[in-house]
């Protein structure tokens, strides 16, 4: 009995002994908590965030550390330091998601990534303004939509940062973004913009070389999903022509690798590339070469008449319009008139319109 009674009375005072520093942290938490806004009323923003940020540190209660970091978030925001203020958003949403405004977090931080795009850039020392921290905006532009996929503004940070991935010259980062916009965001003009810009990037892909025309195969599906996406956008003859571009350069690289099997004397080989020219890219300009050189192969195989009719490549039709007349023709221009006239001499009469006359 003694024995349980000293039992109980040492968890009793070993639970107070592990309460009091929580006790003593939450305090001196609160302390510099304390400190921190009075430094943000002296409009010390910077100092003050750093009070913040030590008043998580310190804290054990986590309404107090959710507290601090929005806090600091505030100051940091005040202080110009958009950097610091995105490091405090994404620890919230981290460590306190249920406690804060997901929405409200998420959207401010889009605005950081904007200030970031349009050349914001963090002051590294306070003291030597001209110094600046590096670029986030890809970095935060791509934490914001990894939080909310689907916001308003989403679709065109989705563009500016697939624009971005393209002149870092990573073309696989920025097809993936041009890819999920065109799907995630159905109907909007960022989805529009996205299609072509996914089907330029790809042209110029496919035109580099790539093996297995994998490229290629990319391009192709990307034209056909604009032309039935968007069959009166002004940009579909430009689409259409790239399109045959990238089915003659896909037939070339085949006939290409047909070729130098023929060559090596792998006649049997070279006739199936040989004949997937034909078969499957019979309107382009290959098929015919590939066609001769596979009836020189193949004593047996007939090349079928009329095939010259089969390449027809795609011409853009305009539209004519006459010249519209000009209201007021000129009748002499300065250097004919023998230094008469300083300004063109126009004939008025076929712009005058008369005043209905009065009874």
């Amino acid at each position: 009995m003694i024995s349980r009674i000293l039992g109980i009375l040492s968890a009793v005072i070993l639970g107070c002994l592990l309460w009091l520093p929580a006790m003593a942290d939450d305090a001196e938490a609160n302390t510099l908590f304390t400190e921190g806004r009075a430094l943000e009323k002296q409009e010390k923003f910077r100092r003050a965030a750093g009070r913040y940020m030590d008043a998580r540190l310190m804290a054990d209660s986590p309404v107090l550390k959710g507290n601090a970091l929005i806090a600091a978030a505030r100051a940091y925001r005040k202080a110009g330091l958009y950097g610091d203020e995105f490091d405090c958003l994404q620890k919230l949403i981290k460590e306190h998601l249920g406690g804060i405004d997901f929405a409200q977090v998420v959207d401010r931080e889009y605005k950081i990534g904007d200030e970031f795009f349009k050349g914001h850039r963090d002051v590294a020392v306070s003291w030597l303004p001209f110094i600046k921290k590096g670029d986030r905006t890809m970095e935060i532009y791509e934490a914001a939509l990894k939080n909310a996929p689907c916001s308003a503004q989403a679709g065109e940070s989705r563009l500016r940062l697939a624009r971005m991935y393209i002149d870092e010259q990573k073309p696989d980062d920025a097809i993936r973004h041009l890819n999920e916009t065109a799907k995630l965001y159905p109907g909007s003009e960022s989805a529009q913009y996205a299609s072509l810009e996914l089907s330029s990037l790809l042209l110029q892909m496919a035109e580099r070389g790539d093996g297995d025309n994998s490229y290629s195969r990319q391009a192709i599906e990307a034209f056909d999903n604009y032309l039935k996406t968007y069959p009166d956008s002004p940009e579909v003859p430009w689409v259409k022509k790239a399109r045959e571009k990238v089915l003659n350069l896909m037939a070339k690289r085949i006939h290409a690798v047909g070729a130098y099997y023929h060559r090596t004397g792998q006649d049997e080989i070279a006739e199936r590339y040989l004949a997937d020219v034909v078969k499957n890219y019979s309107n382009t300009e290959q098929a015919n070469k590939s066609e001769d050189l596979l009836a020189r192969i193949d004593k047996d195989y007939e090349i079928p008449p009329n095939r010259d009719k089969r390449f027809t490549p795609y011409k853009v039709q305009y539209r004519r319009e006459a010249t519209p007349e000009d209201a007021a023709p000129i009748m002499v221009v300065p250097e004919n008139s023998g230094n008469r006239w300083l300004l063109p001499v126009r004939d008025l009469k076929k712009s005058i319109v008369r005043e209905p006359e009065k009874n």
